[in-house]
């Protein structure tokens, strides 16, 4: 990993802002993990293509952290370069409905909210969901019973030598909380195929699936939900539920009292705390039910 390599070419690039050794604990959600060796904010394409290019020359990990609200850094950090798309050349959001187009850097619920405003139907049940468009195509984030991925007519990714090409839904491959066609490309911006509504309507939707979820959001940090659902009618929160472990704690670590598929971070956690609690809960579930939970969460970084 050669980052001496990383550090001179920055040197020559305008566009991006960077710090060392910045804690990745204040660019995620549920405020764990340790350092990034380089921690950049990227604010165009052009800016970006090079220094994706230079890591690759110089075998240096990226890490996109998105809105960093499905991710878990453990304690040792991240080695290599993490980074965010910031800015207008990666936050804009377009709209000439039914279709909208929309930057990775920009916030998910932005995104929700100004389609909604412009008579754009489809994301409605989306509504409150937290982060970023591009961290909404990489997971497929979705809720009830609706996809992120469902509404993706085509998205934009750039590969690890800097190059840009155009992908279909087909060819993205979405799955549960997934997406497959991805692999180690950067997601640019994405297209959407919404459907005309009327605002009025559209917007009532909008705030009763707001309603629903401030009912079991928790104040405290946290990662959203940890466990994808089981392939059945039961969710992962409800079975926890059953097993009364909520409020079950390691550390700093809990399980929300408000939803059991939820860790929250009561003021001190470490992400060590987070994932022990994460394998005890798996481990309850596993003896009670036989039910093998899978974490939906990203779980990245050095012990």
């Amino acid at each position: 990993m050669d980052m001496g390599l990383v550090r001179e070419a920055l040197d020559r690039m305008a566009g991006i802002r960077r710090r060392e050794g910045e804690p990745l604990a204040l660019h995620t959600s549920m405020r764990v993990g340790g350092p990034a060796d380089l921690f950049v904010e990227v604010t165009d394409e052009a800016a970006l293509s090079r220094l994706v290019r230079t890591c690759h020359e110089g075998r240096v990990p990226v890490l996109v952290i998105g809105g960093g609200t499905n991710m878990i850094v453990r304690d040792g950090g991240w080695r290599g370069i993490a980074m965010r798309l910031t800015g207008a050349g990666f936050s804009h959001i377009e709209i000439a409905s039914p279709r909208a187009r929309a930057g990775a850097g920009a916030a998910l619920a932005l995104l929700v909210r100004e389609t909604a405003r412009r008579g754009c139907a489809g994301l409605e049940p989306l509504t409150g969901i937290p982060g970023s468009v591009g961290g909404a195509v990489r997971m497929n984030a979705g809720a009830h019973g609706v996809s992120f991925g469902a509404l993706v007519a085509t998205a934009r990714l750039m590969d690890q030598e800097g190059r840009v090409v155009e992908v279909s839904n087909e060819d993205l491959g979405f799955v549960y909380r997934g997406c497959r066609g991805i692999g180690e490309r950067i997601v640019l911006s994405v297209e959407l195929a919404l459907a005309r509504g009327e605002r009025g309507e559209i917007e009532r939707r909008c705030a009763r699936y707001e309603s629903m979820r401030k009912i079991w959001t928790p104040l405290e940090p946290s990662a959203g939900c940890v466990f994808k659902n089981p392939d059945d009618a039961q969710g992962a929160g409800e079975l926890i539920d059953r097993l009364g472990l909520k409020g079950t704690r390691v550390g700093g670590a809990a399980v929300a009292g408000t939803h059991g598929n939820v860790i929250v971070n009561t003021g001190r956690a470490r992400a060590r705390d987070v994932l022990m609690l994460v394998e005890q809960l798996k481990a309850r579930v596993r003896e009670a039910t036989g039910r093998e939970l899978q974490t939906e969460v990203v779980v990245v970084g050095e012990e």
